[in-house]
């Protein structure tokens, strides 16, 4: 019980973060883009897109330190764990190092896009900048994981709000500023980075007083060489993602320039908020599921990893699906007449690419807490990047840019099976339990208030009214559905119970 109620502690204390984090989001994108200009952020989301991505980049690196961390604490080694930390920090800073020095030489790259020559020398600096914020999250990744593992997330969510609250004041503050908007945008951005990085590395150090960072005297070596190979690979996974979105990124440009940037970047911003709302739950129950495997309990691993992607899926699809139905109307409200093109057809499409994709979260936990990620990882890894070269020909045919994120859902779908057929080998889960305990409820309860709310969308004419009913009775039935599909018997009464004894 106790377990538990730390787990919906954490989940509570995550989603209020989440929550605050979208709403700043929401007020910050529409204050940027009106400040930029929809070809500045187009520029920005082509150059330093990156960072945005990184928040995937650092989510898979934190997996691989949490994951030692965790299992660690399973098995109840003190000592281990110390050495966990160690080695996670010296792997870090030595990742940092690598791609800071890769992203170096792809910067000789950047004259080659279809920017607007007098913007080039814009284009170097902002990517200076992008290298030097990408360093500084690389390396708050031991910081995050050590957070993680202990199931800190109060701290952890003050920190990141504090993050997103100084990124609302440098979106609010942009207009007021004479000079290049742009570059200063950047190096507030990598200021904020920095900031971040020193609260995490404060904390850490001052909560966890019995770890601390001495890798001169490193005892345990078995962790580095390990991790290694584990981060290594997790970070082939993860590039894999990055190299996907800026790939595809960069081949919109080249074929249609930074307007069409902009309306990528809007789509991902929209996607970035809700997928993190999403895997809020994962990161709460993560620790729990990694522990399992320190416990040596595969049946207790399975089932956590099947609650993580049910309700993964079923937090998303809360917003995702009222979203996709009203998307014309959230966008002429939202950005008021701003709107790039084909920001609706891009941002639908990469709402259900992200619906897709959170059938994974618990599959993928599993599979990283069996430690064997090598041929996974490989495997996905390759798949991802067959985006690049479909979004190639999808422009270079003349098709409209949205196709391009139609491929990206079908070969999620491939890697879904994919991801489930190394489960079944790797922690022996069973397809037929995955089908009937997170695909089926989800597939019912999202498709149930999705079919009654199309009812006033095509009945009311008047936007504001039609947004509110519509998202309202949507919102009622997927709650109803969820009580009595997705939460079992026992855990209704359970709660009911509590809420009695409360009233009492």
């Amino acid at each position: 019980m106790q377990i538990a109620t730390k787990v919906v502690l954490n989940t509570a204390v995550l989603y209020a973060k989440i929550l605050v984090s979208m709403a700043i989001a929401l007020v910050s994108v529409p204050l940027v883009l009106k400040a930029l200009g929809a070809s500045d952020y187009g520029l920005y989301n082509l150059v330093a897109g990156v960072v945005v991505m990184l928040s995937f980049l650092n989510s898979s690196m934190t997996v691989s330190s949490q994951r030692y961390m965790s299992v660690a604490m399973g098995a109840n080694d003190e000592q281990r764990i110390n050495a966990v930390y160690n080695s996670s920090f010296l792997l870090h800073f030595i990742l940092g190092v690598l791609v800071v020095f890769g992203l170096e030489i792809g910067a000789f790259f950047i004259d080659k896009l279809n920017i607007e020559p007098d913007r080039i020398g814009v284009a170097q600096i902002i990517f200076q900048f992008l290298i030097a914020t990408t360093f500084c999250r690389i390396v708050s990744v031991p910081f995050d994981a050590i957070m993680n593992a202990h199931e800190d997330m109060v701290a952890f969510s003050v920190i990141e709000l504090i993050d997103s609250i100084l990124m609302l004041i440098v979106a609010t503050t942009l207009q007021y500023i004479t000079g290049d908007k742009l570059v200063f945008y950047c190096l507030a951005v990598l200021f904020i980075g920095v900031l971040t990085l020193l609260m995490k590395c404060g904390w850490s150090h001052w909560k966890y007083k019995s770890y601390r960072i001495n890798l001169r005297k490193q005892k345990d070596q078995l962790p580095i060489k390990e991790m290694f190979g584990f981060a290594g690979w997790n970070l082939f996974g993860g590039l894999a993602v990055m190299g996907r979105n800026q790939g595809v990124a960069v081949m919109i440009n080249l074929f249609l320039g930074t307007i069409a940037n902009a309306a990528y970047g809007v789509a991902n911003q929209i996607n970035g908020a809700l997928s993190n709302f999403a895997s809020t739950f994962q990161r709460a129950i993560n620790p729990q599921l990694m522990k399992s495997e320190g416990m040596g309990n595969r049946e207790r691993l399975i089932r956590i990893s099947f609650i993580s992607s049910k309700f993964s899926v079923l937090a998303i699809c809360l917003f995702a699906v009222p979203l996709i139905i009203e998307m014309p109307d959230v966008l002429q409200v939202w950005l008021k007449g701003n709107t790039p093109p084909y920001t609706m057809e891009l941002s639908r499409c990469i709402l259900m690419l992200s619906i897709v994709y959170q059938y994974s979260m618990g599959i993928m936990s599993a599979i990283q807490a069996a430690g064997k990620i090598r041929n996974y990882q490989m495997t996905i890894g390759c798949l991802i990047l067959v985006n690049i070269p479909a979004a190639y020909c999808i422009l270079k045919a003349g098709l409209p840019v949205y196709y391009v994120t139609i491929v990206y859902i079908l070969i999620e779908i491939i890697s879904l099976f994919v991801r489930i057929a190394f489960a079944r080998k790797l922690v022996l889960m069973k397809a037929t339990s995955f089908l009937l305990q997170v695909i089926k409820p989800t597939f019912i309860i999202v498709t149930i208030p999705l079919l009654v709310s199309l009812i006033p969308l095509f009945m009311i004419s008047n936007l504001w009214a039609r947004l509110i009913i519509t998202c309202g009775l949507y919102v009622t039935v997927y709650f109803i559905m969820m009580w009595y599909i997705a939460i079992e018997k026992e855990q209704r009464d359970n709660i009911l119970v509590k809420l009695h004894l409360k009233k009492g």
